[in-house]
């Protein structure tokens, strides 16, 4: 009888042990995000995470010290946008006749007086009113624009260009908002492993930049402008443009001793750089990657980085500047991302 037990809390053991018996799991796959109310759609490709060098050795071609020293990095599952955002993606946002949403204040440059503070209590105030309001299915809407919105580039599926880093931010708030689901930009981790698609050369496809025009738009192919999303090549993970075309807003604020301050020996898990404030005053400016259709092929390397220019918004008419918009920023911007929670 004891052995008759024994037996069978034995075999209820493997039953439930986990793994035991069961179909293997099937990761998750890309989708498309559909927004409830638009024609907004958005394809998203599934990046599976995993441990990689992060940054380029000193012998790499273009290498510049705030690409190092090379860390051992390790990032969760994600999706990332298929391509960058297009201006028909965000016009469906931006430029929305929707009543529920909000409209924006033009927050100012770093300028302490008056006219400051009553934008920045009202700005204080619509955030608390989108925190308790489920009712709200918008954030806010961009303020206004002076000038070519497209830079005489084009629109549709071109990308969008010259938003700033808080339009895009607020862009992805939107989405969330309206999907449920939470979207945003990918950290500097995030981007280059998925630019990297596995690889460790300068560029996804091997360090020959003969090749690049199959994968890339920049000077050497462009036109001097940017160039519709998805036509090059993808990369082993089946995204397009990761190089090229336009420079890719990152999650992580700029610092040139990122890497330096990364712990090694050992994998760093999920490394993030300093936070972006979204308010007026900003002393961390965003990073950017990927390069654009203005620059050389040394600018498009997986691991070249870049800190947000304060000339792409000198010449901005407004006063105080507004903080929407890089009116001379056509070499700017931007995907999404999601963790696969």
């Amino acid at each position: 009888m004891i052995k008759d037990v024994l037996w069978l809390l034995v075999s209820a053991a493997f039953v439930v042990m986990p793994g035991c018996g069961k179909e293997p799991v099937t990761p998750p796959e890309n989708y498309t995000i559909k927004v409830p109310g638009t024609e907004l759609e958005i394809e998203m490709v599934y990046v599976p995470g995993g441990e990689f060098e992060m940054g380029s050795p000193e012998n790499e071609p273009g290498h510049e010290t705030d690409e190092g020293p090379v860390r051992k990095v390790r990032v969760e599952p994600f999706w990332i946008g298929k391509t960058e955002v297009t201006w028909e993606q965000y016009e469906k946002y931006a430029f929305a006749k929707d009543p529920t949403m909000i409209d924006a204040i033009t927050l100012p440059s770093p300028k302490i007086n008056p006219t400051w503070i009553k934008q920045g209590i009202k700005w204080l105030r619509q955030r608390v009113d989108i925190a308790l309001n489920d009712s709200l299915d918008a954030i806010t809407r961009p303020s206004p624009y002076y000038g070519d919105f497209y830079h005489g580039m084009g629109r549709s599926k071109k990308p969008a260009i010259g938003v700033s880093w808080l339009g895009v931010s607020m862009f992805c708030e939107w989405l969330s908002k309206k999907t449920g689901q939470h979207y945003r930009l990918p950290t500097e981790a995030e981007w280059e492993f998925a630019a990297r698609a596995g690889s460790q050369t300068a560029y996804s496809f091997g360090d020959d930049p003969a090749e690049l025009s199959e994968y890339a738009w920049y000077e050497q192919n462009s036109d001097w402008e940017t160039q519709n999303v998805g036509l090059k090549h993808p990369n082993e993970l089946g995204i397009h443009d990761m190089l090229g075309n336009v420079w890719e807003f990152c999650l992580d604020g700029y610092d040139p001793d990122f890497y330096k301050k990364l712990k090694n020996p050992g994998v760093n898990v999920e490394p993030q750089g300093p936070e972006i404030p979204l308010g007026p005053i900003k002393d961390i400016k965003p990073t950017l990657r990927g390069g654009s259709w203005d620059d050389p092929a040394s600018e498009l390397r997986s691991a070249n980085r870049l800190e947000q220019l304060d000339w792409w918004n000198e010449r901005d008419p407004q006063r105080p500047r507004g903080a929407w918009w890089l009116v001379d920023g056509n070499v700017v911007g931007f995907r999404v991302c999601r963790s696969a929670e």
